[in-house]
């Protein structure tokens, strides 16, 4: 049977942004000696996370980003949202012959570039050879044009993609209070979970769904059903 091909995001899915970006915030003031712009220039803001958890202005969230990806391997430093998550993501991946694919829109940051970044991470916390995949724009289309079968991610904006321009089942990670979801979450049938942990739970079972359905589809084919 094919395998599971399955796409995961990282930051605010896996990897902890907020903390390290809520560390940095507190370490010193800021300046406007940390506003000169990193290489990505100006534009490249609009593509960095909005990080709705933190309590700054749009133009000290700019500042403040800029200061961070003047760090080198920025990418390389984060925390697990869930320990060990990494490692039981590639347990699994291994385990049930999973393709999986890690995806991100991370702008680029001082070092190395972001996949490697990435990447080295991963591997770092336990996932050898890792496929990271950077992208732009619609998640949908990346899982429609992959042929994913699910995505995970923490965003409801990139879960109501997936469901209304792909096949793939959306998984949002969604720890809070669920009353503040876009209506058309529910109705697009994006499945809600507090965790990362109990996102690997639902693909396990969609796995395990899609091999019964195969053995019910043999067996009919052999006129044993």
């Amino acid at each position: 049977m094919p395998e599971l091909r399955v796409a995961i995001d990282l930051d605010g899915t896996i990897a902890d942004l907020s903390a390290a970006m809520h560390t940095a915030a507190k370490r010193k003031r800021l300046s406007d000696e940390d506003v000169a712009q990193d290489e990505g220039g100006a534009s490249d803001l609009q593509e960095r996370p909005a990080l709705r958890d933190l309590s700054l202005s749009p133009y000290e969230l700019d500042r403040l980003w800029a200061r961070v990806l003047k760090v080198k391997n920025f990418w390389t430093t984060l925390r697990e949202m869930e320990p060990g998550i990494v490692k039981r993501i590639a347990d699994l991946a291994t385990e049930r012959r999973w393709d999986v694919i890690f995806i991100t829109t991370r702008p680029t940051a001082a070092g190395a570039t972001t996949q490697v970044q990435s990447q080295k991470w991963l591997a770092g916390l336990g996932y050898e050879h890792p496929s990271v995949f950077v992208v732009r724009g619609s998640r949908g289309r990346v899982a429609a044009a992959l042929q994913l079968d699910a995505v995970v991610d923490d965003r409801p904006e990139n879960c109501l993609d997936v469901a209304v321009e792909s096949n793939a089942k959306a998984i949002l990670v969604w720890p809070g209070d669920q009353s503040g979801l876009p209506p058309g979450v529910t109705r697009q049938g994006v499945t809600i979970v507090p965790t990362i942990a109990a996102a690997l739970d639902e693909l396990v079972a969609l796995d395990r769904a899609r091999s019964g359905s195969v053995v019910r589809s043999l067996k009919r084919l052999l006129g044993r059903g």
